[in-house]
């Protein structure tokens, strides 16, 4: 019998699977205070100096940055303020010992590294989102230096994580759209991102990791780019992009991961019934053939007992031998 760890390494690979392989239960998030992108839940300082706090009416949601704190507001002296950790100056003994505790089913269950923040959403945190948000306007060289050493930055960490981690993928996170668009022009984001990804992926597929990206928001424009480039797996995948195109034309070069809408499983009033068909629908759009990892499509739901629920109808009805597409 396939473990977890084995089913999802098939699906990586453009195999069909078992089983839909549910990323909650058949891989473990590998948590290490060396890295700091921002405190999780809790007040308190990122690695760069950028100051978080918890909305404490809804203390289960993400940190926000400190109204009026942030550290610059022109892209031309961001080298005047940020300064990159250097994860190779970090006694990673510690966050060994600790994963091998945390780990203890590797041999079934893959493990994986979540890069918080990327290059785009740490400028804004850094900048103010309305000023992150002009400065490739202000200085497209600049802008450009500070993405091509971001880049640099989460490479020396990918060396470490796979050194001491011995991790199987990592996740980079920037969400570049919205609700109804991308928060820049597809053409920009190609100018400025496109190749600081590619540089990620490949240093990854070097280390012998497979590297997959989260994007909450609409990002259909760029996701050929992003098979383009080597990216593995895009997470979030949420239905107000072309999904049906997505998978019909790109489903046996990417992988897509998460796709369970949190905005109807985390919708006050949200049913049993309503979850279990949101899973349903996430697996007949996407699931033929394989290419498939679920989970919430913002990773961890915010509502008590809904990822279980997720995963469970997941593996239920996720069983290929029992799956039909017209």
């Amino acid at each position: 019998m396939l473990t977890e760890r084995e089913n999802m390494e098939m699906c990586w690979n453009h195999e069909q699977p078992e089983w839909v392989p549910m990323i909650n239960t058949a891989a473990q998030m590998i948590i290490t205070p060396e890295i700091n992108d921002r405190p999780l839940f809790m007040d308190g300082t990122d690695d760069f100096g950028v100051q978080w706090e918890l909305d404490k009416a809804h203390p289960e949601l993400m940190t926000h940055v400190k109204p009026g704190c942030e550290l610059f507001d022109d892209i031309c002296d961001w080298e005047d303020y940020v300064k990159f950790p250097h994860a190779k100056e970090i006694d990673w003994e510690p966050a060994r010992m600790r994963t091998k505790a945390m780990w203890a089913k590797k041999d079934q269950l893959q493990g994986y590294f979540v890069g918080n923040m990327g290059a785009f959403e740490k400028i804004c945190a850094m900048m103010g989102h309305v000023n992150g948000l002009m400065a490739p306007y202000d200085d497209e060289d600049a802008y450009q230096a500070f993405i091509d050493a971001y880049a640099d930055y989460r490479i020396e960490q990918f060396e470490c994580l796979k050194e001491y981690l011995d991790i199987d993928f990592v996740m980079m996170h920037d969400d570049w759209g919205n609700q109804e668009n991308m928060f820049m022009d597809p053409d920009q984001w190609r100018q400025f991102y496109k190749e600081p990804e590619r540089r990620m992926a490949k240093a990854a597929h070097d280390l012998g990791m497979h590297y997959m990206h989260h994007s909450c928001g609409y990002i259909t424009q760029i996701v050929p780019d992003l098979v383009e480039i080597g990216v593995d797996s895009w997470h979030s995948v949420q239905p107000m992009n072309d999904l049906k195109m997505l998978k019909e034309t790109l489903g046996d070069k990417i992988v897509f991961a998460g796709a369970v809408d949190a905005q109807v499983t985390d919708a006050p009033g949200a049913t049993e019934e309503q979850i279990r068909a949101e899973v349903r629908r996430v697996i007949d759009t996407l699931g033929k053939g394989g290419g498939l990892m679920a989970s919430s499509s913002v990773m961890f739901s915010t509502v008590p007992k809904v990822d279980g629920i997720i995963d469970d109808e997941g593996k239920k009805y996720g069983q290929y031998k029992n799956l039909h597409w017209d």
